[in-house]
């Protein structure tokens, strides 16, 4: 490969940047405990009954609450609830809101969590919603530009700040900016892209993170600063070895506007946590993932969001939806109609990844790609789409989605076509990728029409880290 923004010597990759620095991002961190590490196995502590035929709500969340009372061991974990073969009913919806807990089931074709009654949810709820508490005061940062991939920024004052420290870069939004992008009248000034990092070194006024930056931060258009925090979250909790069915909610009287809500999990507040070998059927939630703004290093690997049911409705569902930063998709596939296959909603901080995903849309084709409001730091590797990937803006749609990427990158990507747009103080790239290139492509396109090497640009970056790529396709026995 060989390249203005990316090559490889000696088996590592080399980064192009532009005159201000700014370089394709490191989008490795993405995952369980930041990428590249395995997924731990969780012994058994509680064993649910084989289902009935009624209602098996109050009997699985009652084994959920059991193990979440359990003291966590020295690593956090508390237990595995274990699934019964056989398809548990839930009329409602079950809630993991411990660390450390595991759902699991004793296989995908063995175990199934069935809907119950006729009316759009989320099945399962993983964590609570939070809200960020800043301890201390915010100290500015000084420099004129920290480019896309820096881990490095100056700062006022280092005082009370010191390695090992959990901290916010903070970067609010500007009209200054909003005008410099071409967003007046599209974005407001009300919202902040908050990339939550460690400080691993200190060098006066100098601090150095443990994850690159997605966006710049740019002193003309924002008023970026750092500061420490407290975030309430829950980690080590997971979904394995079983599927879900949501058919009963598409029965809902008013399904053709409540099929959003038809989803099968959300994530809340929640870190360090998974879902593995799991499948779901006949759901059609607006981001069938839904790894929600306030989750971060979450894997989602091997599974698949098959059927999908929606409607005619012009706003469609999204089959796999990242938000949250150091999120993973990773071996995933996807049928459905009318839907984005895999996409962001606006505002996080990244870095997020979607790898070796596949969709077959059946009947009608749709897209992939950001779906609104400055989606920063995606990458799309190794991606196979029947239909078209879009890092693009797109201004006025859905009142006011605007530039949709920003500084994501598709990479050995598969497609009907593809279009990639360079937003205003930012890059979208497209490298490796096959399809069409649509008119109005003036991102960064390298090559295109011909698959590059390496053959998955998350997988050399966890190597260039010295990091085994086989940590992130972990399995579980039993998962069949």
């Amino acid at each position: 490969m060989d390249g203005k923004w990316l090559g490889l010597n000696g088996g590592r990759l080399v980064y192009g940047h532009d005159a201000q620095g700014n370089r394709i991002p490191d989008y490795s961190y993405a995952g369980y405990e930041g990428g590249g590490v395995p997924l731990p196995t969780v012994p058994v502590r509680v064993a649910v009954p084989a289902p009935g035929a009624g209602d098996a709500t109050a009997l699985v969340q009652a084994a959920i609450d059991k193990a979440s009372a359990l003291r966590p061991d020295a690593h956090g974990l508390r237990g595995a609830v274990q699934l019964a073969p056989g398809s548990y009913h839930i009329a409602g919806q079950l809630h993991l809101k411990a660390s450390g807990v595991v759902l699991r089931g004793a296989g995908v074709s063995r175990t199934t969590l069935v809907a119950d009654t006729a009316s759009a949810r989320t099945l399962v709820t993983i964590g609570t919603k939070a809200s960020y508490t800043t301890v201390g005061t915010p100290t500015p940062v000084t420099d004129a530009c920290v480019p896309v991939g820096a881990r490095e920024v100056t700062v006022a004052d280092t005082s009370g700040l010191k390695a090992g420290d959990e901290v916010v870069v903070e970067r609010p939004t500007t009209q200054a900016w909003i005008d410099a992008i071409g967003m007046h009248g599209i974005f407001t000034p009300n919202w902040i892209l908050r990339f939550e990092r460690k400080i691993t070194a200190v060098h006066g006024k100098r601090l150095t993170l443990d994850v690159p930056l997605t966006n710049a931060l740019e002193k003309q258009y924002t008023h970026a600063s750092v500061y420490r925090y407290t975030f309430t979250r829950i980690d080590h909790v997971g979904l394995e070895n079983l599927s879900l069915d949501g058919q009963a909610m598409a029965a809902a009287p008013d399904y053709a506007k409540s099929f959003y809500n038809a989803a099968p999990w959300e994530f809340h507040a929640v870190q360090d946590s998974w879902i593995t070998n799991v499948t779901w059927r006949h759901f059609g939630g607006s981001g069938q993932t839904a790894l929600g703004p306030q989750s971060r290093r979450i894997s989602v690997v091997h599974t698949q969001a098959l059927d999908m049911i929606t409607t005619g409705s012009s706003a469609r569902s999204e089959a796999y939806l990242l938000q949250g930063q150091q999120n993973l998709v990773q071996n995933c596939a996807v049928t459905a109609t009318e839907v984005h296959a895999f996409t962001t909603y606006g505002r996080q901080a990244g870095p997020n990844v979607f790898a070796d995903c596949k969709a077959t849309l059946v009947q009608d084709t749709y897209d992939a790609g950001g779906h609104q409001r400055w989606g920063s730091g995606t990458l799309y590797d190794n991606v196979t789409l029947d239909g078209s990937l879009l890092l693009v803006n797109n201004g006025s749609r859905g009142g006011g989605h605007g530039w949709s990427d920003a500084n994501s990158t598709a990479y050995n990507c598969s497609t009907r076509s593809y279009m990639v747009q360079e937003p205003p103080t930012a890059h979208n790239w497209a490298i490796g990728c096959t399809g069409t290139l649509q008119k109005g492509s003036d991102g960064q396109v390298q090559p295109p029409g011909t698959h590059t090497l390496p053959t998955s640009l998350y997988t050399q970056q966890l190597q260039d880290r010295g990091l085994s790529p086989t940590a992130a396709h972990t399995t579980r026995a039993g998962s069949s």
